[in-house]
């Protein structure tokens, strides 16, 4: 009798677990790796040589590739994104969920089938996704793979050690190395961007912080606003940090999976080279509205036309059109704060430009010594300097920032001011208006 009660109680709880187990909702996740024989066809730098700058394309002849995991979304850093690696290039897939690192962890060999996936850039980095959204014919934009295919194209392997981060200095930082885990030493946050939160988490937005490696050379932090450590101030001292290196047209980029990838317990650097007077690249103020930066001026001369910040691909920069002004003249300033070079020597001028829809509006920049910085500074005597500005985009956004070179200002002493005049027209026959869109970024001022 005994026997039969426990038996009884058994069966009950046997029925209650099934019963419990159908009640649980089964989530898609990865496959696992059986043995089956898929094997990786391609490598990942094969991708990459295979790419034509600025294409979309699918994927279609049953390319498969294998890597580990070197970054996902545990920290909210990376959104929607993996990043693979093998043991020849890195390249990140963009996936339409949430929680991607719990089937996806740091560490984990996944293979993927690329068949029927696509490959594009954003920002100048190449991407795996599931889509083309074309919907803008400005910014085709490669879209995430959806949910539902996760298990078509990711198969998991298991557990592997995370590679090593390649050790690289400033002057080796070159897109080869684009997604890439990489380790850089003797680096530290510049004086202006230490204790400063890494990201923006009040507003959601991404914050810039300039890294100085301590020979030369900056890169740029990028640490989103609903990332775990947004709130965390970044270290004062020097010392090495780890991360996801990227390229935004010319900036060189890094992200790190959490404040752990940083280890800055060094003194800060003795400088052995070139100073920096001045740096700005409008990463800190909002975008779509005047420009308004303390010190900076931004006068309209005529057509009421003024600088603005803009934002396009997470990089904000100063813009200025005379489109849509209908003016027969638009002529605009926008004036750098007072420059002092009487307490240094060799001094440089470098900064990016890019141009949209070139029609024959100009932009130039002048140099005054005799500018009191009050206003109307078209009644000052400037002079222009050579740089070189981007020209030629004559159907729509150029492709990247162009680079203006060093521009000598060793032979001028006291204070300067510096200023980009914007020229231009929105009247008369279409073919005849001068509307030009120029965009400025990265406005550095370095001395010996």
């Amino acid at each position: 009798m005994k026997w039969i009660i426990i038996s009884k109680v058994f069966l009950i709880s046997f029925i209650l677990g099934v019963l419990l187990n159908a009640c649980v909702r089964n989530y898609d996740s990865p496959p696992i790796y059986m043995g089956t024989g898929l094997q990786a066809n391609t490598s990942i730098k094969s991708l990459y040589d295979s790419h034509i700058a600025g294409n979309n394309e699918q994927f279609v002849d049953n390319e498969i590739i294998t890597g580990i995991v070197t970054a996902n979304d545990a920290n909210d850093n990376f959104y929607k994104t993996i990043v693979l690696q093998d043991s020849t290039a890195a390249i990140s897939i963009r996936m339409d969920g949430f929680g991607l690192s719990a089937n996806y962890p740091l560490g984990m060999r996944l293979i993927v089938k690329l068949n029927g996936m696509w490959m594009g850039e954003y920002g100048g980095m190449l991407q795996l996704g599931g889509g083309v959204d074309r919907s803008d014919p400005l910014f085709i934009e490669l879209v995430p793979v959806p949910t539902a295919l996760f298990s078509k194209h990711l198969v998991v392997v298991g557990m592997n050690s995370m590679p090593l981060p390649l050790e690289v200095t400033y002057n080796q930082l070159h897109d080869s190395l684009h997604s890439r885990l990489v380790k850089l030493n003797n680096i530290e946050f510049a004086a202006n961007d230490t204790a400063k939160f890494y990201g923006d988490a009040i507003n959601k937005i991404t914050n810039s912080h300039s890294l100085k490696f301590c020979g030369g050379g900056t890169v740029y932090l990028r640490t989103s606003g609903f990332a775990s450590f947004a709130p965390i101030r970044t270290p004062h001292g020097s010392g090495s940090i780890t991360g996801i290196y990227s390229e935004f047209g010319s900036q060189k980029q890094l992200m790190v999976r959490d404040t752990s990838d940083v280890d800055f317990n060094q003194n800060r650097c003795v400088s052995s080279g070139p100073s920096v007077l001045f740096f700005e690249d409008f990463e800190q103020y909002s975008p779509n509205q005047s420009l308004t930066i303390p010190q900076w001026s931004n006068y309209a001369e005529s057509g009421k036309q003024f600088y603005q910040i803009q934002l396009i691909q997470q990089n904000r920069f100063a813009s200025i059109t005379a489109l849509g002004s209908n003016e027969t003249s638009v002529v605009s300033w926008l004036i750098l704060p007072p420059i002092q070079l009487n307490n240094t020597t060799g001094e440089q001028l470098s900064f990016l430009t890019r141009d949209a829809f070139d029609n024959g509006a100009v932009l130039q920049l002048l140099i005054s010594s005799n500018y009191d910085g009050k206003g109307q500074p078209w009644k000052a005597k400037w002079a222009v300097l050579n740089a070189n500005i981007a020209k030629g985009a004559i159907g729509g956004i150029g492709l990247g920032f162009t680079k203006s070179g060093n521009i000598n200002l060793s032979n001028y002493a006291g204070q300067i001011h510096l200023a980009f005049k914007y020229s231009g027209n929105d009247s008369g026959p279409f073919g005849s208006r001068k509307n030009t869109n120029y965009q400025v970024d990265d406005v550095k001022i370095t001395a010996q």
